[in-house]
């Protein structure tokens, strides 16, 4: 990792003083830009229970420490950061889809108004983890129940996976990961609008090489860092409803902003063609 920054560094030093151009790179019939760019995305989130566990109803709402989410979703589009889009779902017949479980809550504020009874809650989760196929378009169904859906989402082949990193804050020895905020006429852990925030670290997938790039560091209070910087920050919103959406208690929209780089090996070949064409502009100086 750090041959690579030093080597990004020296190239895009050298490459800052040239024309720059987008360049676009296609994984897996999914097309984005090297560069800074952002993905809009539909979500579906709620409870995820462990095998055997008592009262517990996947999809439904977290309303207790220790428990788990877990959610689907896919994404509607990716875009160059002037807002151009890229890559659309459908587009070259796929579509990404997403799974992201294994997010524990640590910590769960509410507060409620003593005259209207109005809640406002915050719940902290440390770990998680998301995985991101690419499959053919309309694989997909997030109407097919939680277990359906599911299924239905991870069917294709892996395009990046990624885990929880943290955002500040550490509860019970647990970096904290996600933060949930939701607000409600009347009990906010169940019902209401809900906004989310959290950064994510690349661990694998086809697209990694590309999207490895610590762009959002290492929250500053936590203790002994992070094992590797964000690479991706995203941010959700949406609404809680008693009935739930398809099964799901949590229905809503996001946006994931990262930045993609070339892969190491064209970095390399970039940084040893530009210092080729500066090696051989000196030595046309020198002969002059």
């Amino acid at each position: 990792m750090n041959f690579r920054k030093s080597l990004m560094a020296a190239t895009l030093g050298i490459a800052s003083t040239l024309p720059l151009a987008a360049s676009a790179i296609t994984i897996d019939g999914i097309d984005f830009d090297i560069g800074a760019i952002f993905e809009t995305v539909n979500l579906f989130e709620g409870r995820q229970c462990a095998v055997g566990e008592p009262n517990c109803t996947p999809g439904g709402p977290i309303d207790n420490i220790g428990q788990s989410l877990q959610g689907v979703g896919y994404v509607t589009g990716i875009f160059a950061q002037n807002g151009g889009a890229l890559w659309e779902d459908g587009d070259n017949g796929r579509e990404l889809t997403l799974y992201f479980y294994d997010y524990v809550a640590e910590y769960i504020d509410v507060d409620t108004d003593p005259f209207t009874l109005a809640q406002e809650a915050k719940i902290y989760f440390s770990g998680g983890r998301v995985d991101i196929y690419s499959q053919a378009a309309g694989t997909f169904d997030p109407t097919a129940g939680v277990a359906g859906s599911i299924a239905s989402a991870t069917s294709g082949s892996l395009f990046l996976s990624l885990e929880g990193s943290g955002i500040g804050g550490v509860i019970s020895g647990r970096k904290i990961t996600l933060l949930s905020e939701s607000s409600s006429g009347s009990d906010a852990l169940t019902t209401g609008s809900v906004t989310g925030n959290g950064l994510l670290d690349v661990t694998g997938g086809a697209a990694a090489a590309f999207f490895d790039t610590n762009s959002f560091g290492c929250a500053n209070d936590l203790a002994g860092g992070c094992p590797d910087d964000a690479d991706k920050k995203f941010e959700s919103i949406g609404s809680l409803t008693v009935n739930g959406t398809n099964g799901w208690a949590f229905s809503g929209t996001g946006i994931v902003r990262d930045v993609a780089v070339p892969e190491p090996t064209s970095l390399a070949l970039l940084g040893a063609g530009l210092a080729g064409a500066g090696l051989s502009a000196r030595r046309r100086r020198k002969a002059a």
